[in-house]
């Protein structure tokens, strides 16, 4: 089992689990879209096509449990270790949803290095912001946790 406790003051991720679940939410109501294979083997590419799908699903399945978790809200992250990979796979889906569809005001440099005026930002953008942010240290607590 891997467990640690963000960085984050609790109020924030408390403030913005809602959110993070709602953009969970939304990314699952939008089709993915894989690459073209310029294959001639239909069933190959069906087939392939079908396993992204399933390892898709399994990723989702795995952060639904750790947001499901009442700990998580407060900070705490408990992941079971054969579940790390795919949960963080998914929340790189929901970070890129959240970049494209929600943090448009932002460049890609403001975003990364956080060099811009928060309050300046609207409501929707700052909560955004958040939401990107406590997931980039989930992200990044566990990967400190696997190596």
């Amino acid at each position: 089992m891997i467990e640690f406790s963000l960085r984050i003051d609790s109020r924030i991720t408390r403030t913005v689990t809602p959110l993070i679940i709602k953009c969970f939410s939304e990314c699952g109501k939008v089709s993915p879209v894989f690459p073209k294979v310029d294959e001639q083997d239909t069933d190959l590419v069906e087939a392939w096509v079908e396993s992204l799908k399933e390892d898709l699903a399994q990723d989702r399945q795995s952060l639904a449990r750790l947001l499901n978790n009442p700990k998580f809200a407060h900070g705490f992250i408990e992941v079971n270790e054969n579940e790390a990979e795919y949960i963080l796979r998914a929340i790189t889906e929901i970070r890129l949803h959240i970049r494209e569809a929600k943090l448009q005001s932002l460049t890609d440099v403001e975003l990364e290095t956080g060099n811009f005026t928060l309050p300046k930002k609207s409501q929707s953008a700052q909560s955004h912001y958040l939401a990107y942010l406590v997931l980039a240290e989930v992200q990044e607590g566990l990967i400190a946790e696997m190596v």
